[in-house]
């Protein structure tokens, strides 16, 4: 059930990244040199220290092998 439910999500996730024309984050352009607008459906994204959306919780911030990850640490729990 689970695994249903995480599948239908991704779908949906995927799909309106498509629509939106993808993620810019730095100076990504697609072939006709447009910006994707993905970017702004970012719930924690670069949101470190700012209340999250949900909760109120501060998003966290952490750097793996020289990467940054963005998440609550009450809403997105292991």
């Amino acid at each position: 059930m689970r695994c249903e439910r995480l599948l239908i999500a991704l779908r949906e996730v995927l799909s309106q990244a498509l629509a939106l024309g993808g993620s810019t984050l730095r100076d990504f352009r697609d072939a006709h040199g447009s910006a994707g607008e993905f970017q702004a459906s970012a719930r924690v994204y670069g949101r470190e220290g700012q209340p999250c959306l949900q909760c109120r919780t501060p998003v966290r911030r952490v750097v793996q092998a020289q990467r940054s990850t963005f998440f609550c640490p009450l809403c997105q729990t292991r």
